[in-house]
């Protein structure tokens, strides 16, 4: 997926049939299983181009559009096992005790942050960067028990 028109097209195309309650393929359902994710993002989808802006929600500054593509490009990389180091460290953190989707948030962030500043510089997108900051995601459980 790129950040893209046809893309934020499909999504909001994607947010529609899930409410008329239509049939989707299989890269739609993946969008719509991160719709799900994300119930907060709802109203938003029925702004229509307006939701590719930063809105905000929850008290945070967020894009919907962009957050529904990076989640869906680590579903991929995760599903596909492409790049199997991905999976390796989704499997990490959680045997670690971090929560799916907290874990799934953890890597995003270290695409997004390589992705956008690989796009701001020109530079293609740096996978030996990626596995390395990937490496060095760990999650330690707070006991919530005071020291």
């Amino acid at each position: 997926m790129q950040f893209d028109k046809e893309t934020q097209t499909r999504i909001l195309r994607v947010a529609s049939d899930r409410q008329q309650g239509r049939s989707l393929e299989e890269l739609d359902e993946r969008i719509s299983h991160v719709m799900d994710l994300h119930p907060e993002f709802d109203e938003v989808w029925t702004m229509g181009e307006m939701a590719a802006y930063p809105q905000e929600i929850n008290g945070e500054i967020v894009s919907p559009f962009v957050h529904t593509v990076l989640h869906t490009i680590v579903d991929s990389q995760l599903r596909t096992e492409q790049p199997e180091f991905v999976v390796q460290t989704f499997k990490r953190l959680r045997d670690q005790g971090m929560e799916e989707h907290d874990t799934l948030h953890a890597i995003i962030a270290v695409y997004a942050d390589i992705h956008f500043a690989s796009f701001r510089q020109g530079k293609p997108f740096d996978q030996l960067d990626y596995e390395s900051r990937l490496d060095y995601l760990s999650f330690e459980e707070s006991d919530g028990g005071s020291e």
